[in-house]
C-alpha cells in the first residue's frame, strides 16, 4: 500500500523542520528503517528513516524548505505499484499529481545544462532568496536540472566584487556597499524566532545578587581528579534542582490560562556551539549524583559541539542556566528560554574584597542574576528562590 512520509513531531513544541538534504532520489529504493534525508529542527540536525520499504517514488518537499508538522514531504510505494495508484492516497489528488518542485521556464543560460523538455525546476525558498537579491533567473546556473537555495547564493556570490560592492541586476537598480552579506542560516533564523517569542510574550525581570563560591571551588576539586574537573555548570545545576524542589513555583510553565507545575526537574545548560546557541538538557537532575550528572553533560556538550546532537537532546527542559564566566562577564539579564518560568545567569568567579565579622578578607564571587517571567512569579518569592541559590552555594558539600 502507498505511504506518505509526514514531517514527523520529535518534540513538544516542535512545529516543523527544514529539509537539509535528501540522501536518496527519486525512484530508489528503500529499506524500513534506512535514513532517507536529513532535517534540522531547533537547531537540531537529524537524519529521519523511511517508515517502510518500497520505492521513493515522489519527494513533494525540497532541500531549504521548512515544512510543518505532519505535512507530506514524499510518497513511498509499496513493491509492484505506481504512482496511477497515488490518487487513492489520503491527501489531495492535485499534491499527488505534483512535481518534485514548483517547474519554472527555462531562460537562457550559457553555464546551465540542456535538460529534457527545456525546463528547470526551482524550490519556493530559492524563489525567495531570488527576489530578496533581487537576482534574475538566467545569472543562476542549475544543478542536476533544479535550483535549491545553493545555486542562488552561488550566483550572488559571482555577482560580487571582492570589495563587497554588489553589482546591480538592472541598470535601474542602485549600488549597495556591505561590509559582508549573508543569509541567515537555518540555525540562526531558529535563534531569532525563539528569542523574538519570549521578548513578544514574557513580562522578564531580573534579579541579582553576588554569593562567596568558597565552597563551590572546594567542592569542584572535591570531584575532580587529575586533569578531568567537574563542571560549574553541573554543580550549579545540583543546587538549582534542589532549590527548585524546594520552590516549585519556579519549575512551571505558562498553559493558556493555567499555571503548570512540572513534575520533573530537568535543566538545559546552554553551550556556544560552531553553528549557534544550543540548550542540551539534563533530565531529572535531583535524582542524580554530581559524576553522573558531569557524564551526561560531556556526552551532550559533545554532541553540540561535533553538530550530532538529536532533536530529543534539546527538549523537555524546564529551567536553564547559561554561563558566561569564562569571558569574564560578571553580570548579564539572559532571555528566558520559553515557555520556561526562569533562567540563571551565571557569571565569573573573581575574588574580591569582602567584609567578614567586621573584617576586610579576600573571597571568590559568584555574580548570579536570576531572569523570570513576572506573568508566573512575583518578585519577592522569585527572590527567595535565588536567596535560596545563594545559601547553597555558600554552604555546598557541607550538607
Amino acid at each position: 500500500m502507498s505511504t506518505l512520509f509526514p514531517m514527523p513531531k520529535l518534540g513538544l513544541d516542535m512545529t516543523s523542520g527544514v529539509i537539509v538534504h535528501w540522501l536518496v532520489q527519486e525512484g530508489a529504493q528503500v529499506q524500513a528503517g534506512q535514513p532517507v534525508l536529513e532535517i534540522e529542527t531547533d537547531k537540531a540536525a537529524q537524519e529521519l528513516a523511511s517508515p517502510v520499504g518500497g520505492t521513493l517514488a515522489r519527494i513533494l518537499k525540497q532541500e531549504g524548505e521548512d515544512v510543518p508538522c505532519g505535512e507530506p514531504m514524499a510518497v513511498i510505494l509499496a513493491p509492484g505499484e505506481t504512482l496511477s495508484v497515488a490518487a487513492d492516497l489520503p491527501f489531495s489528488a492535485a499534491l499527488a499529481a505534483a512535481p518534485a518542485s514548483n517547474p519554472m521556464p527555462r531562460q537562457a543560460s550559457p553555464t546551465a545544462d540542456p535538460q529534457p523538455g527545456g525546463r528547470i525546476f526551482i524550490s519556493p525558498v530559492a524563489k525567495r532568496r531570488l527576489r530578496e537579491l533581487g537576482l534574475d533567473l538566467e545569472a543562476v546556473t542549475p544543478r542536476d536540472g533544479k535550483i535549491g537555495l545553493e545555486e542562488v547564493e552561488a550566483a550572488h556570490r559571482r555577482k560580487t566584487t571582492g570589495s563587497g560592492q554588489v553589482v546591480p541586476s538592472s541598470p535601474s537598480a542602485p549600488s549597495i556597499s556591505f561590509a559582508g552579506n549573508q543569509p541567515m542560516s537555518v540555525t540562526r533564523r531558529r535563534i531569532a524566532e525563539h528569542m523574538s517569542l519570549s521578548a513578544r510574550t514574557v513580562a522578564r525581570v531580573g534579579l541579582t545578587l553576588e554569593a562567596d563560591a568558597s565552597n563551590l571551588v572546594s567542592l569542584r576539586e572535591k570531584f575532580s581528579v587529575g586533569e578531568k574537573k567537574i563542571s560549574y555548570n553541573v554543580l550549579l545545576a545540583s543546587l538549582v534542582a534542589r532549590a527548585l524542589r524546594e520552590f516549585p513555583y519556579m519549575n512551571t510553565q505558562l498553559d493558556g490560562e493555567h499555571i503548570l507545575t512540572l513534575p520533573e526537574v530537568n535543566i538545559g545548560i546552554a553551550v556556544d556551539t560552531p553553528k549557534g546557541l544550543m540548550v542540551p538538557v539534563l533530565h531529572q537532575v535531583d535524582r542524580k549524583e554530581i559524576p553522573a550528572l558531569q557524564s551526561e553533560f560531556e556526552a551532550l556538550s559533545g554532541r553540540a559541539l561535533a553538530g550530532t546532537i538529536q532533536v530529543g537532546d534539546l527538549h523537555g527542559s524546564t529551567f536553564t542556566i547559561t554561563n558566561l564566566g569564562s569571558l569574564e562577564i560578571e553580570t548579564f539579564l539572559p532571555v528566558i528560554n520559553v515557555p520556561e518560568c526562569a533562567i540563571l545567569g551565571v557569571g565569573a568567579i573573581l575574588k574580591k574584597p569582602v567584609v567578614v565579622e567586621d573584617k576586610v578578607v579576600i573571597r571568590p564571587r559568584l555574580g548570579l542574576t536570576l531572569a523570570f517571567d513576572h506573568r508566573l512569579v512575583d518578585g519577592v518569592p522569585a527572590g527567595r528562590f535565588l536567596q535560596r541559590i545563594k545559601q547553597l552555594i555558600e554552604t555546598a558539600g557541607k550538607n
